[in-house]
């Protein structure tokens, strides 16, 4: 008959193993099922996303492949993309994200890179089941980890690498050599061993703390690994071509594992504290680190490669999530000639309620119309619909066709306090570089209210030169502006098109339809009355116009 205290402790343990499987079956099942339910749904927007982090990768990338055929960061920021990715990103892991986020810069000007994304979203499209597996399992064996140091790993691997590793060979060896001293004399081998301990333990702490910076980084490396791992298990997925991407370069780094220093996954309890001794007195933990950076920079182009085919396996299952959310989508076409661009109930992926527009924009185009009628949100939507087909293969429209092209813009600008630019040197700036790009690249350019930032006569004269210049370079301009005397002088080389609205005494209603002909209205004096300015200033303005009007006609 056992003891009574013993069969306790058994009865605890017992209970404490079913609580704890039953508390980890009932986790997964809740995250399978929040997994299920927001597939397909918008993500929820979230304003503490760690957008300096997710970038890293993207930034190490383009300073070490430099290239000019990326969506640029005046690009970027003038279609708000940071909001579009997160429109987008329903990835599980750090590396899906940063991967996604690195996509939507990259414009592959080619369209096998693309076939190939749409088949695997196909297949995940055809296999829910394996789509969700494969999502928790991310999500459960990587997780999210903001700053995690991959990208320092993977393009600078032996920035960290400690020097002298020969010293640390010698300092560990010598411990061994003083065992046999014991058998010649025991004070003398007692007493070196104990200097010998003390030298590399100050030696084993002092280095510890310059490298434990990286260990996080050599933790979420080692969690990448053992996520590999585990869908190389899953057969069903096994014959895909980036599963066996995934194999291939895995086995490869899979050695780097056994020299991952101990002190990562030290948890403080009797019997890892005599280790750590073992690991002091031969500084092990300094010399697989020194090991692992090695043959990490050795196997450098596995882990690239792992990292890539990581992230495209799951951008594939976030890409299908962000087409099933959209009220409507389209896969684009892409033409081998500037043909321009057809589109059908094209829309801003960022509005909750878009007005659609279809049309075909195959020259040069000058958009105007009235303030807020919705010029800028139409050329910004097709801006983004251009960068997303080249990237995702995805348009938020019915349909979408256009040919590979650098996609620049040119719309918000604001003064630049830190270089001292003003608003209009700012502006010219940012024209300068699209008129430098459009003699290397094909491009497709979009400004909004081009030279705003200088007087009427001026920003006229300017601007028309600068967009016939662009017609000149067989560039693809759309240009939105308030100025209409633009309309004429360009009407022979640019298309006109134009937003309106309808005005009555009481009220001014938008249709945001895009319409054929340059606009014959103007609302600025309008809007001031119905936003409730003071009447003297609404009539001394009417005023003001009716005079400008007079002398001009």
């Amino acid at each position: 008959m056992p003891h009574p205290l013993i069969f306790l402790a058994i009865t605890v343990v017992i209970a404490t193993s079913i609580v704890n499987t039953i508390s980890n079956i009932l986790a997964k099942r809740r995250r399978l099922e929040n997994l299920q339910a927001s597939f397909g749904k918008p993500p929820t927007p979230n304003d503490l996303l760690q957008l300096e982090s997710i970038s890293q990768y993207t930034q190490y990338f383009e300073a070490n492949n430099p290239s000019q055929q990326r969506v640029d960061a005046i690009t970027w920021n003038d279609l708000d993309m940071d909001r579009v990715f997160n429109r987008i990103n329903v990835c599980q892991t750090s590396v899906g994200e940063e991967y996604l986020y690195h996509v939507l810069h990259e414009l592959p000007l080619n369209s096998d890179a693309l076939a190939r994304r749409e088949d695997l979203i196909q297949f995940f499209h055809d296999n829910p089941e394996l789509r969700l597996k494969i999502q928790h399992l991310m999500g459960s064996r990587l997780e999210k980890e903001n700053y995690n140091g991959l990208t320092s790993l993977m393009f600078a691997p032996t920035g960290s690498l400690l020097k002298h590793r020969h010293i640390y060979t010698a300092l560990a060896i010598l411990p061994i050599l003083l065992g046999f001293v014991l058998f010649i004399s025991v004070p003398i081998g007692v007493i070196g061993m104990i200097l010998s301990f003390v030298v590399n333990m100050i030696i084993h702490y002092r280095t510890k703390r310059r490298i434990a910076v990286e260990i996080p980084s050599i933790k979420y490396l080692t969690s990448l690994l053992r996520c590999c791992k585990g869908l190389r298990k899953i057969k069903e997925i096994a014959h895909l071509p980036i599963m066996q991407e995934i194999k291939r370069h895995h086995k490869t780094l899979k050695s780097i594992q056994r020299k991952v220093p101990a002190m990562t996954s030290m948890t403080g309890d009797i019997a890892e504290t005599f280790l750590e001794y073992g690991y002091i007195m031969f500084l092990s933990d300094i010399r697989n680190y020194n090991k692992f950076m090695k043959t990490l920079k050795k196997r450098s182009e596995d882990f690239h490669a792992l990292y890539r085919a990581f992230g495209e396996l799951e951008l594939s299952i976030c890409l299908l999530s962000f087409r099933q959310s959209l009220p409507v989508y389209t896969l684009p076409e892409f033409t081998a000639k500037n043909t321009g661009i057809e589109f059908t109930e094209i829309y801003h992926p960022l509005i909750s309620a878009p007005v659609t527009n279809s049309g075909l924009i195959d020259n040069c185009s000058l958009i105007t119309g009235s303030n807020a009628s919705g010029k800028s949100t139409f050329i910004k939507a097709l801006a983004i619909n251009g960068i997303l087909a080249q990237t995702i293969n995805t348009c938020a429209a019915k349909s979408f066709k256009s040919h590979f092209a650098l996609i620049m813009t040119s719309m918000v600008t604001r003064d630049d306090l830190t270089a001292g630019d003003s608003y209009f040197v700012v502006e010219i700036k940012s024209l300068k570089r699209i008129l430098g790009m459009v003699k290397k690249y094909p491009c497709i350019c979009y400004i909004d209210e081009i030279l705003r930032g200088t007087n009427t006569i001026e920003r006229i004269a300017a601007s028309a030169s600068v967009l016939s210049y662009l017609h000149s370079q067989n560039a693809l301009c759309v240009a939105a502006s308030h100025d209409i005397e633009l309309t004429s002088i360009l009407k022979d080389i640019y298309v006109n098109y134009h937003f309106s609205e309808q005005i009555t005494d009481s009220d001014i209603n938008f249709d945001y339809k895009l319409k054929n002909g340059p606009s014959t209205t103007r609302n600025a004096i309008k809007l001031l009355s119905y936003m409730g300015f003071p009447e003297q200033v609404v009539a001394s303005a009417e005023g003001l116009a009716y005079m400008e009007h007079e002398q001009n006609s």
